[in-house]
């Protein structure tokens, strides 16, 4: 019989289920989910250019249907802006809007605390392996 409590990766999927639940209770309160808030939080990263929604995708790791209902979600709250520009229509690009950029340095707090919650068992020097072992794992995927 395989002991469960050491099948990592039902340990890692355990871990985000938790994560994502913990995450939408906290941004509920701003009425977006956590998987908006990666978006959001993305673009805020890249401010200085636009993102093809084909970027997205890949990204994120998500079908066109999945990124385009993300995307036109975002866009009803005000928080992001698509267009497709007029010397390319094949594509459409994604940017923050202000509101949204007002909405992620809001949001950057509680995702801070998120992560304390996550690693607050943990002393600096495992924090540190943690971190490197997640590194070294998502490099090898």
């Amino acid at each position: 019989m395989q002991d469960h409590s050491r099948d990592c990766v039902a340990l890692i999927k355990h871990i985000d289920t938790k994560m994502t639940k913990q995450a939408n209770e906290r941004f509920e309160t701003y009425g977006v989910t956590f998987r908006q808030v990666r978006l959001l939080m993305l673009l805020l990263q890249k401010k200085a250019e636009d993102i093809p929604l084909k970027s997205l995708e890949k990204h994120f790791e998500v079908s066109q249907s999945t990124a385009a209902g993300l995307v036109v979600r975002l866009e009803k709250k005000g928080l992001v802006q698509g267009y497709v520009p007029a010397d390319d229509k094949r594509q459409k690009f994604v940017r923050l809007t202000e509101k949204g950029e007002k909405l992620c340095n809001s949001i950057e707090e509680d995702m801070r605390e998120g992560e304390r919650v996550l690693l607050q068992s943990l002393d600096a020097e495992e924090k540190t392996q943690f971190y490197s072992l997640l590194r070294k794992v998502n490099d090898s995927m």
